[in-house]
């Protein structure tokens, strides 16, 4: 299936000759799919743990009655062995002829209705 198009005649300034413009577009269509390699988790700790009672009322000296809260702080070294790769998929490139209607403007980001 074909369309027509008419093209402006643009006069010429070199030797009285006539130009026709046209504006296409140049396309490769590209599917890209991400993949993820992961190596199990390594983890260690870094130095010695910290304990504070400092978020809690219930840690205070000579408390008999029960129960005590405290908070264990640890810093820890963890990594995570993650490769990425992707694969990449190329359909045909084709030309989009860009067919418009006829319009005196040269501004080619403009509507033409």
């Amino acid at each position: 299936m074909s369309e027509e198009e008419t093209l402006a005649f643009i006069p010429g300034t070199n030797d009285d000759k006539e130009i026709i413009e046209k504006f296409l577009s140049v396309a490769l269509p590209v599917k890209v799919t991400p993949s993820v390699d992961v190596k199990p988790v390594k983890a260690e700790t870094c130095g010695r743990p910290i304990i504070t009672s400092s978020r809690h009322g219930k840690c205070e000296l000579g408390n008999k009655d029960g129960d005590c809260e405290f908070t264990i702080i640890q810093k820890m070294k963890i990594e995570i062995p993650v490769r990425f790769k992707v694969k990449t998929d190329m359909d045909d490139p084709f030309v989009d002829c860009e067919v418009k209607r006829y319009d005196d403007s040269c501004n080619e980001n403009e509507e033409n209705n």
